[in-house]
């Protein structure tokens, strides 16, 4: 029984620290993008923390190019992201990005994390999580209609 145990707890420790984002195909991170831009990140400010001690960040960018929504070029869009969180983006000001958004509660925030912050590079190469794609990637993406993980069945009566 002593051997069991050690091993249960052996398996739980090795599997329960475990955590990254579950990592989404292009088109899935397009589809549930509200809105995806170019952006010149204006403004990164410390907002407070949450009581888990999660501290909140307000970043104000400045859009320079949209390839989906209903925004134009030159709105200045919020985000908020997450201080001290693993897997959470962290802005500079200054830096452009490619940025895959979902609106919430009038503001935006990051599809899938980290995934949806593409750092741009001087070369104009995306880096991050997009470090291989190209904006013809992207844009086929946008225009593709990613598969369901599930279908809804309905419920069969008899």
């Amino acid at each position: 029984m002593k051997k069991l145990f050690l091993v249960l707890a052996l398996v739980a420790l090795t599997t329960g620290g475990f955590s990254m984002i579950e990592t989404l195909s292009l088109e899935q991170l397009a589809a549930k993008s509200d809105l995806i831009v170019f952006a010149n990140v204006l403004g990164v400010k410390n907002t407070g923390q949450l009581p888990e001690g999660v501290g909140v960040v307000a970043n104000l960018i400045e859009i320079t190019e949209v390839l989906k929504g209903d925004l134009s070029k030159g709105e200045k869009v919020k985000i908020k992201t997450f201080a001290g969180v693993e897997d959470s983006a962290a802005f500079s000001e200054g830096k452009k990005y490619l940025l895959f958004l979902q609106k919430q509660d009038g503001f935006y925030v990051i599809t899938n994390s980290i995934q949806g912050s593409w750092g741009i590079a001087e070369d104009g190469s995306f880096t991050g999580m997009g470090t291989g794609k190209n904006l013809a990637d992207v844009k086929k993406a946008i225009s593709a209609k990613p598969l369901k993980f599930q279908p809804k069945v309905p419920d069969l009566q008899l």
